[in-house]
């Protein structure tokens, strides 16, 4: 009789906060469905059915029910909805992924300029999610961002599909209370790929292999491998842990560098990396790296993280990466150990200035491998950084933190 009356005490608990909540979603706009009581009873009995399903689950804990019970109805059962506008080219192939927006989510507009969206200054202002989009000639620009930011009143979101964030970022956005987040982890495969991709390109001398051919000229060579050598990882976020993977297994060994050198328990267990080391111990990871592959955002403070003295303490033998950013190493200085043959070679797929100067002596150098920043360019890509958007809003409409916040004046 006592459990019969906590449970029956507890439920009334539960409806009369639903109900009075429920009114002031609606007070507040934020309620798009269910306009009358009748409407709220139906949504009402679905959800004590839910709450008594959870109840009757073995071992279930009735505060824990409650609370469940209580976020699924005020967040996902009052439909509160969202109004979408994507800044890209309306062309872009990989938008067709948002028709998988869940119920209530509204796409107001598609294009990169206001021109372009021809939208009212109240459509604007209803807008909650900016969603940047797009790559190469369909992708949005920091400019179309600044264009619509005046005209977004009521902007809560902005998602990028890029990773860094160094050409989006404006004062008004990094004073304001908007939500950034963008789509970290997405480009991790494609990008390790290429990482492992450019190890082999030197291992195994492939340009060589490209003159024999050209020349009719069968002329055997002796080969490297990878097993045994050393991978240096310079930021080792998500990028740099999917390097790891891959090199691992090649029968690499792997030191990584990041701020905080403490391994967690997760990455004990993985056993990736044999050492960790901070910022301050860079050229220690230089110097005992065969391939230094660097996979670090552009902040201030990874501004030319790999300067002169770093690239002079690395192998004579050793080959430098860069799939992050071009200006977190001293170009200059790079270029001058190519040139010199202080080390083996680089393989670049990301520069200081892009697109790269016709006149930068990298285009001359046989010991260079480049690609014009596309290494992450794959339709995998395109579609995955929309599926994850799709998640997550998702995760804002139930009211639950959103992933890969960004901090916005750390930039990353």
């Amino acid at each position: 009789n006592k459990k019969r009356t906590f449970f029956s005490t507890l439920e009334r608990i539960r409806t009369e906060f639903l109900i009075s909540n429920y009114l002031l979603l609606m007070l507040s706009g934020r309620a798009k469905t269910c306009r009358n009581y009748q409407a709220l009873s139906r949504k009402e009995t679905f959800g004590r059915a839910q709450f008594h399903r959870r109840l009757q689950a073995p071992g279930a804990d009735p505060s824990t029910a409650f609370a469940s019970s209580l976020q699924r109805f005020i967040a996902s059962e009052s439909d509160m909805g969202a109004k979408i506008l994507v800044l890209s080219s309306p062309t872009s192939p990989e938008l067709k992924v948002l028709q998988q927006l869940p119920p209530g989510s509204e796409v107001v507009g598609v294009g990169r300029s206001l021109a372009e969206l021809a939208l009212s200054e109240s459509q604007l202002a209803d807008v909650d999610i900016l969603a940047i989009s797009g790559v190469g000639a369909n992708a949005a620009k920091k400019a179309d961002v600044q264009d619509v930011w005046p005209t977004l009143k009521g902007l809560k979101w902005i998602y990028s599909s890029s990773a860094g964030l160094e050409n989006l970022l404006f004062p008004e956005l990094i004073e304001s209370p908007v939500l950034l987040t963008n789509a970290k982890g997405v480009y991790s495969n494609s990008l390790a790929e290429y990482a492992l991709t450019a190890c082999n390109w030197f291992a195994k001398d492939l340009p060589r292999l490209q003159r024999a051919k050209a020349d009719r000229n069968w002329d055997p060579y002796e080969v490297e491998e990878l097993r045994g050598k050393t991978m240096g990882v310079v930021g080792y976020g998500d990028i740099g842990q999917a390097c790891a993977r891959l090199a691992r297994a090649f029968k690499m060994h792997v030191v990584g560098l990041r701020r905080r050198a403490e391994l967690s328990e997760k990455e004990k267990q993985e056993g990736l990396v044999d050492a960790m080391y901070t910022p301050d111990q860079l050229t220690e990871l230089m110097s005992q790296s065969d391939y230094v592959v660097m996979s670090t955002p552009y902040t201030p403070q990874t501004e030319k993280l790999v300067n002169a003295a770093a690239i002079a303490a690395m192998k004579p033998n050793a080959v430098f990466i860069n799939v992050g950013r071009g200006k977190c190493v001293d170009e200059e200085a790079l270029i001058e150990a190519l040139k010199s043959r202080r080390i083996r070679g680089a393989g670049l797929d990301v520069f200081a200035t892009e697109p790269l100067p016709a006149e930068s002596e990298l285009w001359g150098l046989d010991n260079v491998l480049m690609s014009p920043h596309c290494a992450d360019r794959t339709k995998e890509f395109q579609i995955e950084s929309l599926e994850f958007f799709v998640l997550n809003v998702r995760r804002w409409l139930a009211q639950e933190p959103l992933q890969n916040v960004v901090d916005k004046r750390a930039g990353y």
